[in-house]
Parts: structure tokens; sequence; C-alpha cells
């Protein structure tokens, strides 16, 4: 039989030997915690406190081509009056004949449709553009607009506007000719704009709401 001592000895290191391994596996657990934590919120989208947050994440969603994030933008399916969606679309027959025969509504704009078609709607024009709007400018003073882009053919830039009576924020790309008549005036022929709408929810969400094409 082992003496008293001896066992009580046994049962105290038994017994630190645990206290220990709790301590290190809590320790290995709060590391893990907080390294966790950051990883989200180094990916989480910044705080809506306003629109102008809103705006900047939509900007980040479309520059990475984020399409889930994106989505979050549209109430599927979208009547887009005019179907000047479907017309940056620019949908083949072959596409045209694929939508009649899945969808009972081919008219309407879907999430699919949104995945397909996103590098069509926004353009590398428009991604390039919205880049340079002054965000903390168009909040303040509800208008910002990039300088000119020009090309050998074309010029264009993006014109953002914040209209407070109506809660729409609009996003016109603006495209004029770069060609210049035999007087070295410039020819005005050939402008053309694509004005993407966004309603403003609740002072703080944008909703997109049409997309015009003018000229």
């Amino acid at each position: 039989m082992k003496p008293v001592h001896l066992i009580l000895a046994l049962i105290f290191l038994s017994a630190c030997k645990n206290n220990t391994s709790k301590k290190v596996q809590n320790k290995l657990d709060s590391e893990t915690i907080v390294k966790d934590t950051t990883v989200v919120q180094a990916t989480n989208d910044a705080e809506v406190k306003n629109w102008s947050d809103d705006f900047e994440n939509f900007r980040e969603a479309v520059y990475s081509k984020d399409i889930k994030k994106l989505k979050t933008y549209f109430d599927f399916p979208v009547a887009d009056e005019g179907a000047s969606i479907w017309t940056l679309c620019n949908l083949t027959e072959a596409e045209i004949r694929t939508r009649k025969s899945k969808f009972k509504n081919p008219d309407l704009f879907y999430e699919q449709d949104l995945e397909q078609y996103y590098s069509r709607i926004f353009n590398a024009d428009f991604v390039k553009t919205l880049l340079k709007i002054k965000s903390d400018q168009l909040y303040e003073t509800h208008y910002n607009e990039t300088p000119q882009v020009t090309t050998t053919d074309t010029k264009y830039q993006l014109i953002a506007e914040y209209n407070k009576t109506s809660k729409i924020l609009s996003l016109n790309l603006a495209y004029s000719n770069n060609a210049k008549d035999e007087e070295g005036n410039e020819v005005s022929e050939g402008e053309n704009n694509i004005i993407y709408s966004f309603i403003v929810i609740d002072g703080k969400h944008l909703k997109f709401k049409r997309v015009d094409i003018a000229g």
C-alpha cells in the first residue's frame, strides 16, 4: 500500500497538469478567436452610416467584380422601363432564344442575368471613372464629376449627382466625340450618355432603379 502522502502528491500533480493544459488550450482558443475576428473584419464592408458609405461599398463591389454583393443593390426581377439595360447587354440571337426558353417573362432582368452580363452593364469605362468619383464631395455638395478621359475616337467622364427631392443618385457616363472639323472646332455629333439611377432608401442604402441611354 502506498503511503498517504505519496497518493496526495500524485493527486496534486495531476490537478496541476490538467489546469495547465486548460490554460494553454484557452489561450490557443482566444488567439484563434482574435485571428478569426480580424479576418472577418478585414473582409466586411464599411459600416453604412449614410448613402455615401453605401456608394463606396457599391464602388468596391463593382471594381472587385463581387457579384454576390452587387446583387444586394437590385430588387430582382427588375422591370427596366424602356429596356435600356437590354440594350447594354446587347444579346445575340442565340442568347435571346435561350432566355425565351428559360424564363416565363424574358423581358425582366433576373439574378442570373447580372451574373452573365455584368461586364456589359458596367463596362470598363464605367469602372475606370467610378473609381475617380470623390465620394466625400459628392455627399457634401450632391455633385461630383471626373476629369475627361480622352481616347483616339472619344472623350468620356462620369458625372455623379444626387437629387435631394427625388432621393435619386444618378451616375451619368457621358461620351463625346473627339473629332474636329476643318476649322479645328470640336464636332458635337456622336455624344451619348448612359445614366444609372439609384434610389436612396432611409438616407443610407442604394437600390438600382433604372438605366437610361440618351443620344
